[in-house]
C-alpha cells in the first residue's frame, strides 16, 4: 500500500491533472470509517447489555429465533418475537424515529409458538471475550476482505477502471455486514434492533444502488453512464422512494410503516441483481476486446455462486414464508464471491483463464451439490436410525461438505472434463506441442526453412487461423510469407513497435486506444486477420513481431494461452536470430575463403621470391666451382691424380645441389600423414641404434634414449616422425663438434605422449631464439633453413606441438607432444591396418 501511494505521489508531480484523482482516492478511504464505526457501537452495545442465548433475524412480522445457543431463557428455534416491553414489532423497528421512551433494560417480550402467544422476561448474561469473538469473527472477517479489496482495486486497478466505485460499493456491503450483528448477538433492546434496522436498509440501498452503477460503468467498453449521466442518480434514488413509496400507501405514517418498509426494500434487490446480470449478457454481444470479455465472463460465473443461494434460499422465502432456509452467514459467505471475481477482474483480465476458471467452478458447484445429496440422503438417513432423530447441526453439514470437496479431486477433475467436452472445447495438451515445436525450432537453421515452419506449420499444430512474422532490419521491415502486405508506412516507426520497445508484453488487435495512430494500426492488423501481435526479442533487442490468428473454434485467448504463445514466440525469436547469423557467417566464409585463397596465392608468391633468391645464392657458387674445373680440365691434359680430384670436386658440389633441391620439394610437396599404429618402445630404439650405425652420425657424441613400459600404441605416420627425431638429433651432433651426450626420454602425459631429446652442447643465442622454425632461417654455412621449418609442419598435421629452448645449465631441450588418437583416428578412417581392438595393455 506504501508503495502505490508512492507511485500516485509520483504521478501527481509528473501529471497535475491526477491530482485530483488522488484527493478523491484519500477522501474514499474515510468511507471506510463507516462499517468500522458502526461495529464498534453495536459490539459496545452487547458489552454493556449482554446476550440472551440465541440468535435472531428480521423478518416482516417479527424477530426470527434462527438458533439457540444455551438454555437459559423459554425459547426454541422457529420461535417468533412479536412485540418487546408490550411494543409491537413494527413499533419497535421505528422506535428511533417515532418514540420518546429512552427505556433499556427489556421488563418482557411476547413470543409466538404454533399460533399462541406468550410472554417471559428474557435473562441475559454478560458478553465474555471468548464467547464476543466466537460470535462476530465471520463479521470482522468479511468487513476487513471487503475493505481490503476495494483499498486494492482503488490504488492497483488499471487505468480507466471503475475502481474507485468498487471501493464505494464495499464500504456499504461491508456496513451492511456491520448493522447485523445485533440480531446475531440476539440484543432485544428498542433502539438498538431500530439503529440495526435504519441502518441496513440505508447501507443496503447505497449498497445495491453503487452495485447497479458500477456494472452500468462494468466493462469500461460498455460505460452506459458515459452518455446517459442522469442514469447515475436513479440508481441510487429509485430504491429508496418505491420502497417509501410503497410503505407509506400500504401502512400510512403508523408503525404499520415500518414493518411493510422491512418488506419492500428488499423487493428493488432482485430488480437490480436480475438486470446486472441481463446487462452483462447483453455486454457479451456487443463487446470486441478479448480483455473485456473476460471480465464480463468472469463477472457472469461469480453472480451465480452469490447471488443464488441468497435468492432462492434466503430471500424468496423471507418474503414467501417470512422464514429463510439458511442462515444469514451462508449468505454473507456467498458474498464474497462476487467481490472477488471483479477484483480480478480489474486486476488481471487482461491474462485471465476465465473458460479454465468456469470449467472449474462449475465442476466444484457439481459434486458439491452431489455430495449435499448423498448427505441428506445417506448420513441424515444412517444418522436417524442409529443415533435418533436428531438432524446434523448446520456447522457440521458445512464441514462435511468443505471435507469431501477437498478430498475427492480425482472425483473433480473427471467432472471438469465431462465439462470441458460438452462446454468449452478446449485444444490438446500444449505442453506436448511446445515441446515438439521447440524441438524443431532448434533442429532448423536455414532461414528459408525457419520462415516456412512458424507460417505454415505453426498455425496447424495450434489450430489457429494463420500466423506470419514482421521481421526488423535497422530502418527497413519485411513481412513473412513474402506476398503479406500491410498497411502503407514503415512499421519500424509504428505505435505497435514503440508499444513493444516500452516493455508491452503482448498486444491484442482487437482493443481500442487512446492514441488514433495505434487503432489505425491494430485496424490494419485485424483485417489482415491477425488478433494477437507478440515482440520477438532476440539478445534483449526487439528483432521482430510474431502475428497469430484467431482459434480456428472461436474461444479467446486465455492466460495460459498467452504464456504458451510467449514462450513459442520468445523460442522463435532465438531461432530467427541464430538463423541470420548463420546466414551471415555462410556470407562472411565464403568472404573469408577467397580473401584467404589471396593471402595465400600472395604467401606463395612471397615464398616463391624467396625461394628464388635463396635458390640463386646456393646454386651460384657450386656452379662457378663445377665451370672453373670444367674449363680447368678443358684446357689440356692433366695429370690423372689432379683430374680424378676435380671431377670429385664435381660431384660433391653436384650432390650439394641435388640435397638443396630435395629440402626444397619436400617444403613444397609436404603430404598429409597416414597414421598407423606405433610401438613406440621398439620404433625409438630402433631408430637410434640405425643413427648410430649412419655414416652421419658423430661417433665422438654419445646417444641414449629411455622409453617408458606399457605405453599405448602412438597412431602416426612412421616416416614423417622419423623425419623430425633425426632432424633434431642431427641438429644437435652438429652443435657438438667435439662430442657430447644426448639422451631421448618418451614418457606418458595423460593422453599425450611426451618425447624430450635433451643436449649439452652450446645452446642456443638469445638473439636467434625466436627464429628457429622461421622459413630459411640457419646458422650453418652450408644449410637452408628448412629442417625445423618442416618439423614443425610435421608435428603440427599431428595435432602435437613442437619447442626448442635453453636448458638451465647448459644445451638445448627439445619437446614434443603427441596426442596418442589424433582426431583423425576418430572413425578409422586413416588407419591402413585396419580396426584395432585393443593395442596394447595400458596403465589406466
Amino acid at each position: 500500500m506504501q508503495n502505490a501511494v508512492k507511485f500516485e505521489q509520483q504521478l501527481v508531480k509528473s501529471d497535475p491533472m491526477r491530482r485530483p484523482v488522488v484527493i478523491l482516492k484519500k477522501y474514499l478511504l474515510i468511507l471506510a470509517v463507516i462499517p468500522l464505526l458502526t461495529t464498534y457501537i453495536f459490539s459496545l452495545a452487547a458489552f454493556r447489555f449482554g446476550i440472551p442465548g440465541f440468535r435472531v433475524d428480521k423478518t416482516q412480522h417479527g424477530l426470527h429465533i434462527s438458533k439457540v445457543l444455551n438454555g437459559n431463557n423459554q425459547i426454541q428455534s422457529g420461535d417468533l418475537i412479536v412485540a418487546v416491553n408490550g411494543m409491537s414489532y413494527a413499533r419497535v423497528l421505528g422506535s428511533c424515529l417515532i418514540s420518546r421512551m429512552r427505556q433499556s433494560s427489556i421488563v418482557s417480550v411476547t413470543v409466538l409458538r404454533n399460533q399462541k402467544e406468550f410472554s417471559f422476561k428474557p435473562t441475559f448474561k454478560p458478553l465474555s471475550l471468548s464467547v464476543y469473538l466466537a460470535i462476530v469473527w465471520p463479521h470482522l472477517l468479511l468487513i476487513f476482505l471487503f475493505l481490503i479489496l476495494g483499498a486494492i482495486a482503488l490504488f492497483w486497478a488499471a487505468p480507466g477502471q471503475p475502481a474507485g466505485l468498487f471501493f464505494f460499493m464495499l464500504c456499504w456491503f461491508a456496513t451492511t455486514i456491520a448493522t447485523t450483528l445485533p440480531s446475531h448477538f440476539g440484543l432485544l433492546q428498542p433502539q438498538i434492533i431500530s439503529m440495526s434496522f435504519i441502518g441496513i436498509t440505508i447501507s443496503n440501498w447505497f449498497a445495491f444502488g453503487a452495485l447497479a452503477h458500477f456494472i452500468c460503468r462494468f466493462p469500461k467498453e460498455r460505460d452506459l453512464c458515459r452518455t446517459r449521466p442522469f442514469m447515475a442518480p436513479i440508481f441510487y434514488l429509485a430504491p429508496p422512494f418505491i420502497a417509501l413509496g410503497c410503505a407509506l400507501f400500504t401502512g400510512g405514517w403508523t408503525a404499520a410503516f415500518f414493518s411493510s418498509l422491512q418488506r419492500f426494500r428488499n423487493l428493488c434487490i432482485p430488480v437490480i441483481i436480475t438486470g446486472s446480470f441481463i446487462k452483462h449478457m447483453i455486454d457479451l454481444r456487443h463487446l470486441r476486446s478479448p480483455f473485456a470479455i473476460n471480465q464480463v465472463k468472469l463477472s457472469l460465473a461469480a453472480y451465480w455462486l452469490t447471488f443464488a443461494p441468497y435468492l432462492t434460499l434466503y430471500l424468496l422465502p423471507n418474503l414467501i414464508f417470512d422464514q429463510p432456509l439458511i442462515s444469514f452467514r451462508i449468505v454473507l459467505l456467498a458474498a464474497t464471491i462476487l467481490p472477488a471475481a471483479y477484483l480480478i477482474a480489474l486486476l488481471r483480465y487482461r491474462l485471465l483463464g476465465v473458460d479454465a476458471l468456469i470449467s472449474r467452478t462449475i465442476s466444484y458447484f457439481i459434486v458439491t451439490l452431489l455430495l449435499a445429496v448423498m448427505y441428506g440422503v445417506l448420513v441424515a438417513r444412517i444418522k436417524r436410525y442409529f443415533w435418533g432423530h436428531q438432524i446434523f447441526s448446520e456447522e457440521f453439514f458445512l464441514i462435511f461438505l468443505l471435507i469431501i470437496a477437498f478430498g475427492v479431486s480425482p472425483m473433480i477433475n473427471r467432472t471438469q472434463r465431462l465439462v470441458d467436452r460438452y462446454f468449452f472445447r478446449f485444444r490438446p495438451d500444449n505442453s506436448i506441442l511446445l515441446f515438439d515445436f521447440s524441438n524443431k525450432l532448434a533442429a532448423t537453421l536455414r532461414f528459408s526453412e525457419l520462415i516456412t515452419l512458424i507460417t505454415h506449420e505453426l498455425p496447424k499444430q495450434l489450430q489457429i487461423t494463420g500466423s506470419a512474422l514482421l521481421l526488423l532490419e535497422e530502418k527497413y521491415s519485411r513481412f513473412y510469407p513474402e506476398h503479406l502486405r500491410i498497411g502503407s508506412t514503415p512499421w519500424t516507426e509504428s505505435q505497435l513497435i514503440q508499444a513493444f520497445n516500452n516493455g508491452e508484453q503482448g498486444v491484442f488487435c482487437n482493443e481500442e486506444s487512446a492514441d488514433a495512430q495505434f487503432n489505425l494500426e491494430l485496424s490494419q492488423l485485424r483485417r489482415a486477420g491477425y488478433v494477437l501481435a507478440l515482440p520477438l526479442k532476440g539478445s534483449n533487442q526487439l528483432t521482430g513481431v510474431l502475428l497469430l490468428g484467431s482459434w480456428k473454434d472461436g474461444r479467446l485467448f486465455r492466460g495460459h494461452d498467452i504464456r504458451m504463445l510467449t514462450t513459442f514466440a520468445n523460442q522463435a525469436a532465438v531461432a530467427l536470430t541464430n538463423s541470420l547469423h548463420y546466414k551471415s557467417l555462410v556470407k562472411n566464409k565464403s568472404q573469408l575463403e577467397a580473401l584467404f585463397a589471396k593471402v595465400v596465392q600472395t604467401e606463395k608468391m612471397a615464398a616463391l621470391g624467396e625461394i628464388s633468391a635463396t635458390l640463386a645464392h646456393e646454386i651460384k657458387n657450386p656452379l662457378g666451382i663445377i665451370r672453373s674445373s670444367a674449363q680447368y680440365l678443358a684446357d689440356k691434359e692433366r695429370p690423372t691424380d689432379i683430374t680424378q680430384e676435380i671431377l670429385h670436386y664435381i660431384v660433391d658440389e653436384v650432390d650439394g645441389l641435388n640435397m638443396v633441391i630435395a629440402n626444397i620439394l619436400g617444403l613444397a610437396k609436404f603430404k598429409n600423414p597416414i597414421l598407423n599404429p606405433i610401438d613406440l618402445e621398439e620404433y625409438v630404439a630402433k631408430l637410434c641404434r640405425q643413427w648410430q650405425s649412419s655414416d652421419d652420425h658423430n661417433s665422438q657424441v654419445k646417444l641414449h634414449w629411455t622409453v617408458a613400459r606399457r605405453l599405448p600404441f602412438l597412431y602416426a605416420d612412421s616416416q614423417q616422425i622419423r623425419q623430425v627425431l633425426l632432424n633434431l638429433i642431427r641438429n644437435s651432433e652438429d652443435a657438438m663438434v667435439h662430442g657430447g651426450t644426448i639422451t631421448l626420454t618418451v614418457e606418458r602425459d595423460n593422453e599425450f605422449v611426451m618425447l624430450r631429446l635433451e643436449d649439452d652442447g652450446p645452446g642456443i643465442a638469445r638473439e636467434h631464439a625466436g627464429e628457429l622454425f622461421t622459413k630459411f632461417f640457419t646458422t650453418k654455412n652450408d644449410g637452408l633453413g628448412l629442417g625445423l621449418s618442416v618439423c614443425e609442419q610435421i608435428i603440427a598435421a599431428h595435432q602435437g606441438a613442437i619447442s626448442i629452448h635453453n636448458r638451465p645449465t647448459c644445451g638445448v631441450e627439445a619437446r614434443i607432444r603427441l596426442p596418442f588418437h589424433p582426431l583423425a583416428t576418430q572413425g578409422q578412417e586413416n588407419i591402413n591396418e585396419g580396426r584395432i581392438d585393443e593395442c596394447k595393455d595400458t596403465d589406466t
